[in-house]
């Protein structure tokens, strides 16, 4: 018995080391793990590089604005009964576009509900980068130049005097007899100064030259 007290005590230390190696390559390995990024976190990163786009360069935008202009050509033109050309103001086309149908509220200028002269408004704000005052009646009284309707262009203002002696009512000519305004039965929409109703009120049309 003597003779193998020895063997078993090289066995116990031979268990005991590889016991000890397991256990440092356990750590080891838990430790390179945790410093790891989890595939979850490498998918958020993609979605992040993926949901923020180069910006566009000149030459993009440019391209972009072409494309949205002949869009605009395509659409309005036949509404206007006009050649494609003659829709050139890709702002002004863009909003009448982006408002078109926007319901009527009185005293309103959001799309979410507007009245003629807070569409008028708008237009002049971010078109031309002039301040109208907020009744139809004061704008007119504003205008530098009152207009014949043969002397329009577009981006001229048109008044009208419908059911009252003050004028009441204002839009934005386009071209080729048509106004863009908000109805208050339609709400914005695009109408013709030869419809028998605008043409019964129309009073005027008017030009600011000194803003």
């Amino acid at each position: 018995m003597a003779g193998f007290r020895p063997y078993i005590f090289l066995l116990t230390i031979s268990f005991t080391l590889f016991s000890c190696g397991n256990s440092i390559h356990s750590v080891q390995r838990k430790e390179s793990l945790a410093h790891m990024p989890s595939k979850a976190h490498n998918k958020t990163d993609k979605r992040k590089e993926k949901s923020q786009p180069l910006p566009a360069s000149p030459k993009e935008e440019v391209k972009i604005q072409e494309d949205s202009l002949s869009y605009l050509k395509r659409k309005y033109a036949p509404l206007l009964s006009a050649a494609q050309d003659d829709i050139q103001n890709l702002s002004l086309y863009k909003l009448v576009d982006e408002w078109m149908g926007t319901p009527y509220k009185y005293g309103g200028n959001t799309q979410k509900g507007t009245d003629c002269s807070g569409f008028t408004g708008i237009i002049y704000q971010h078109v031309f980068d002039i301040s109208l005052a907020r009744r139809a009646a004061d704008i007119y009284h504003k205008t530098d130049q009152k207009l014949k309707k043969e002397e329009l262009k577009e981006g001229d203002l048109v008044f009208f005097d419908i059911g009252r002696r003050e004028l009441s009512h204002v839009g934005v000519y386009l071209t080729n007899g048509k106004f863009v305004h908000a109805s208050t039965s339609k709400g914005v929409v695009i109408s013709d100064l030869e419809m028998d109703y605008y043409k019964k009120y129309f009073r005027c049309g008017g030009r600011i030259v000194n803003q």
